[in-house]
């Protein structure tokens, strides 16, 4: 599926809700084969299922779903149409694509982009991470996605680390869990300890050194 297909599944998400909207609901998963302890990539399908459509897979430091660090952001909006909110300033840009659904709460994309050597003959612009909400992307090597627990994250990637917090309203703090060396991150609700939101970003990267644009009010831990 090319990446117009993307915004074409993004549209029909209806329905869809983060799990943290309920926090009595238990996660679904797909962690009952063996899960390896090291932070490796170690392929766990469930039995009997087809290989996953590449279009909702999260690659570590790599792309979600057609969504690939390093993309131009004239590429997405090509494929994607406008976004429906763009906040651009000093050669940074986040741009993100709402749900259609009327209810609460709105999945959604972010991709945030920076322009590199401006004004220069090499001057270029590029994705430099991707966040999404919406479960129906999953990791393919072992199927975590938002919904996921703190456990089952760790479970699979224990090198996990919380590198900052955000509030939300009821100033519950969202964690963000970094694996730096796979790039990716996980924004964990405090309150259920259940994952709220997927980032990824180059390999080797810390999540926080460029993710103060999409929260502002972020606290950084030492």
């Amino acid at each position: 599926m090319k990446i117009h297909g993307l915004l074409f599944c993004f549209l029909l998400w209806t329905g869809l809700s983060a799990c943290s909207s309920n926090p009595q609901e238990k996660p679904e998963t797909n962690l009952s084969e063996t899960t390896s302890t090291k932070d490796s990539a170690s392929t766990i399908q469930p039995k009997g299922s087809d290989k996953q459509d590449s279009s909702f897979q999260i690659i570590p430091g790599q792309r979600i779903g057609q969504i690939s660090l390093g993309q131009s952001p004239e590429d997405l909006v090509k494929a994607l149409g406008p976004p429906d909110s763009t906040d651009a300033a000093m050669g940074k840009a986040l741009l993100t694509w709402f749900s259609k659904s009327s209810k609460a709460p709105r999945q959604e994309v972010t991709v945030y982009t920076v322009r590199e050597n401006t004004g220069m003959a090499n001057e270029q612009v590029g994705v430099r991470q991707v966040r999404i909400t919406s479960p129906e992307f999953t990791i393919p090597d072992n199927y975590l996605k938002t919904g996921s627990s703190l456990p089952q994250i760790r479970k699979v990637y224990p090198s996990a680390k919380a590198v900052a917090y955000y509030l939300v309203p009821g100033n519950d703090r969202v964690y963000v869990y970094d694996v730096q060396h796979q790039g990716i991150a996980f924004e964990v609700s405090g309150a259920d300890s259940v994952c709220v939101a997927i980032t990824i970003h180059p390999k080797g990267k810390g999540v926080q050194e460029e993710y103060l644009p999409l929260h502002p009010d972020i606290k950084l831990l030492q």
